[in-house]
C-alpha cells in the first residue's frame, strides 16, 4: 500500500530524560509513520543469528528475549526461532532461513508489519485488528492476509509455495493476483513462472512443532489473563509456564518464577547489550525474561523474597534499574513499584565494564554498606562507568502500540500507565534534553547474506521444504520433505490459585 494513503500521525519520540513521551505531528509534517515498534525474539534453539540495523549489518549470535526492530534480520543454519509481535501475531523460522523485518510501523489506521523471507521456511500466525497490515515478500511473490490467518511459506532457488493452514491469504505474483483459502497450497516455479493451486500436503515435523508451540502459547496467555490485564500478549504465556501468582500482604498480587534459590535476584542471569536507540538494554537468559524485565517493577521483601508487580503496560522499558557504583565495579538495583528499603535490598554487581558475557553477582545490603555510590551518569557505551559529559542516568521508554489507532492508544496509555505519561503533550517540564525523533523516514531495505556457517551439514540431505535431489525439479510439486526434527519444549506444569487480583 502506498504511503500516501496514510494520514499524518504521531511520531514516537525518545527523550533520554525523566520520561519518554509521544509528540503529535506538527503542521506541515508529511511523515505518516512512527517507527518505534519493538517485537520479541521469544525462542531460539540451535544456530540462530541476528543482524541489528544499528550494528553495521553484521551477523551476531541471537539470544532469546532480544528486542527486534525495523530493519533487523534473523538467519538460521541448524536452528529455529520464534518471534512474538505485541498484538498476538507470531512467526516461526525454520532451519536454513533468512527473514528480515523490513517495516515495523504504527500508522493512524493500525500496525504495519512487512517482512522479507529471502530463503527458507517460515510459518506466520497473523492476528490482525482493523487497520493492521501484514505482508510477507519473497523473491517470487507477496503474501497478504486480510485478517486472522495462519500460513506457511517455503522459498528456495527452485521456487516457492504458500500453504494456508487457517483463514485465507491473497498472493500477488508475476502471474497475477490469487486468493488462496484454507487447505490450499499455491506453488510457483521460479524458472518458468508456472503456478499451481493444490491441496495442502500432509503436515510434517515442522508443522507439528509449530502447532505445539502455538498451543502452549495460547494456553499460557489464557492463564495469565486471569492475573495480569495486559493490553498486549507477547511474553505473557511465559508467566503461566514458568511461575506463579501470589497475594503478598502489603504489596498486592505479584508473580514469582519457580525455582528461586537463595542468592537469586532479577537482572542477574542475563547480559547487558547497548542499543543506540535505547541505551543499555537487559537481555535475560531466563526464558520468561521479557514482560517482568520491561514492564512493571520488582519489590524485595526479606520475608517473601523478590516479587514482580505488574503494571505500567503502556511503556516498554529498556533497563528499569538504578545504576550504582560498588567500589570500582558497576552495579544495579531493580526499580521498585513501592518505596525501596535500602537497608535490606540486595544489589546485583557486574564487572568494571558491563556488556560482556560473564557472571553477575548478588550482594546483600550488608556487603555493600559503605561502598555503594548512586551513579549520576549512566555507564558509557563502552560498558565502563560514565564520564563527565555523559547523559544522566535515565531509562529509555518506548510507547507500546497496543491499540489499532492513535486515539485508542492515547486512551489506553492513560489508563494502563496510571496517567504517568501525558501522551497529548509534546514536552516535559523542565525538558532535560533535546527531543530526538526515532527513524522519521523508512530506510531502504538491506537484505543481508546468509549467516556464516557454524555447523557441519550432511551432504545429500537436501533443504527443508524442497522435495527431491539437487537440481531443478520438473514441473511443480506441493510435496515437501520434513524439516529436521527437534523436540518440542515441554510445558511446565501450572497450578494457579483461583481468583483474579484487583
Amino acid at each position: 500500500m502506498a504511503k500516501s494513503r496514510f494520514l499524518p500521525v504521531l511520531l514516537l519520540t525518545v527523550i533520554f530524560g525523566a520520561l519518554l513521551i509521544a509528540a503529535p505531528a506538527q503542521a506541515g509534517d508529511n511523515t505518516s509513520y512512527s517507527y518505534a515498534r519493538i517485537v520479541r525474539l521469544s525462542y531460539v534453539t540451535g544456530d540462530v543469528q541476528i543482524v541489528r540495523a544499528d550494528k553495521s549489518n553484521k551477523w551476531e549470535p541471537a539470544i532469546a528475549n532480544m528486542p527486534v526492530q525495523q530493519g533487523f534480520a534473523i538467519g538460521t543454519n541448524d536452528g529455529r526461532a520464534e518471534i512474538e509481535l505485541e498484538h498476538g501475531s507470531t512467526i516461526w523460522l525454520a532451519e536454513n532461513s533468512v527473514l528480515q523485518f523490513t517495516e515495523l510501523a504504527l500508522s493512524n489506521g493500525g500496525r504495519i508489519t512487512r517482512m522479507t523471507l529471502s530463503e527458507g521456511t517460515a510459518t506466520f500466525n497473523a492476528s490482525l485488528a482493523t487497520g493492521d497490515e501484514f505482508e510477507v515478500t519473497t523473491p517470487s511473490f507477496e503474501v497478504t492476509p486480510p485478517n486472522k490467518s495462519e500460513f506457511r511459506v517455503d522459498m528456495f532457488r527452485e521456487g516457492g509455495a504458500v500453504s494456508v493452514l487457517g483463514g485465507k491469504v491473497s498472493i500477488h505474483s508475476a502471474a497475477g493476483d490469487q486468493e488462496v483459502p484454507k487447505g490450499q497450497t499455491f506453488a510457483v516455479n521460479a524458472k518458468s513462472a508456472e503456478t499451481a493451486l493444490k491441496r495442502n500436503p500432509a503436515r510434517d515435523d515442522w508443522d507439528h512443532w509449530v502447532n505445539a508451540r502455538l498451543t502452549a502459547q495460547a494456553s499460557g496467555q489464557s492463564q495469565t489473563a486471569l492475573y495480569a490485564d495486559a493490553p498486549f500478549t507477547y511474553g505473557t504465556a511465559d508467566l503461566a509456564n514458568y511461575g506463579a501468582w501470589t497475594y503478598f500482604p502489603g504489596f498486592g498480587y505479584g508473580w514469582q518464577p519457580w525455582g528461586m534459590s537463595v542468592g537469586w535476584a532479577p537482572f542477574m542471569a542475563g547480559q547487558w547489550m547497548f542499543y543506540p536507540s535505547f541505551g543499555w538494554t537487559w537481555i535475560s537468559y531466563e526464558p520468561w525474561g521479557w514482560v517482568p524485565y520491561h514492564f512493571g517493577g520488582w519489590d524485595y521483601s526479606p520475608v517473601f523474597g523478590w516479587m514482580w508487580i505488574p503494571g505500567d503496560y503502556g511503556m516498554w522499558t529498556a533497563a528499569p534499574v538504578n545504576w550504582v557504583g560498588v567500589g570500582n565495579r558497576i552495579g544495579w538495583v531493580p526499580r521498585s513499584v513501592h518505596v525501596v528499603n535500602a537497608a535490606t535490598t540486595p544489589v546485583i554487581v557486574g564487572s568494571k565494564a558491563i556488556g560482556r558475557t560473564g557472571t553477575n553477582h548478588v550482594m546483600s545490603a550488608n556487603q555493600v554498606a559503605g561502598r555503594l555510590t548512586p551513579l549520576s551518569i549512566e555507564p558509557a557505551p563502552t560498558g565502563k562507568p560514565g564520564v563527565p559529559g555523559s547523559r544522566p542516568v535515565t531509562t529509555a521508554r518506548v510507547v507500546v502500540p497496543t491499540a489499532a489507532n492513535l486515539p485508542a492508544l492515547r486512551a489506553g496509555l492513560g489508563t494502563n500507565s496510571g496517567a504517568k505519561v501525558d501522551v497529548n503533550t509534546a514536552h516535559v517540564a523542565p525538558p532535560p534534553r533535546q527531543v530526538t525523533l526515532t527513524n522519521g523516514v523508512m530506510p531502504p531495505p538491506r537484505i543481508p547474506s546468509r549467516p556464516p556457517e557454524r555447523v557441519t551439514f550432511t551432504p545429500g540431505t537436501g533443504m527443508p521444504g524442497y522435495n527431491g535431489p539437487a537440481g531443478q525439479p520438473s514441473g511443480i510439486s506441493t510435496a515437501r520433505s520434513p524439516v529436521s526434527t527437534m523436540p518440542a519444549p515441554t510445558a511446565h506444569a501450572s497450578g494457579h490459585p483461583a481468583g483474579k487480583p484487583q
